[in-house]
């Protein structure tokens, strides 16, 4: 009983994980587009609101897959459970890797920036941050529907 009641809860804790960080990127995607504000406005903001929010979602971004990995290990007699959170796991790893390799990256240039002087050829950075950062937002949806599915089969 006690092996299915924690089963369930990293499942459900999982779920929630990777509902967050898929949550988060769709916000970026609704309201925090780079081209929808002027260089200098947005890099303003960017600056303000990273310093704040990269490390917690940072460590959500990495426990969601993290726990699909183990929960899946756990459930794994289970196989359409199983095999949602691996495909949740999995999915949710590129959105790590995505962001590890490519966005942090140049988040690290956009702190550096003088919202009063951008650099020469700043908006192919942010259309290069905004390509990624679209991939990965698909990555975590589907992660997300992933562990919805494991929940629903569960």
């Amino acid at each position: 009983m006690k092996s299915i009641m924690l089963r369930s809860a990293l499942l459900l804790a999982t779920a929630i994980l990777l509902a967050l960080i898929a949550g988060r990127a769709f916000w970026v995607w609704l309201g925090e587009s780079p081209f929808g504000m002027t260089g200098a406005t947005y890099v303003d903001f960017f600056q303000h609101l990273d310093s704040r929010i990269a490390f917690p979602i940072a460590m959500i971004g990495i426990l969601g897959p993290l726990l699909a990995g183990l929960t899946a290990a756990l459930m794994r007699a289970d196989r359409p459970v199983f095999y949602c959170l691996v495909a949740a796991c999995l999915l949710g790893v590129i959105g790590v890797l995505v962001t590890v390799a490519i966005n942090a990256p140049i988040n690290e240039q956009i702190a550096d920036w003088k919202p009063a002087a951008l650099p020469a050829g700043y908006e192919d950075v942010l259309q290069t941050w905004w390509t990624w950062h679209i991939v990965r937002t698909i990555a975590d949806i589907a992660a997300m529907c992933a562990a919805f599915l494991a929940l629903l089969a569960a």
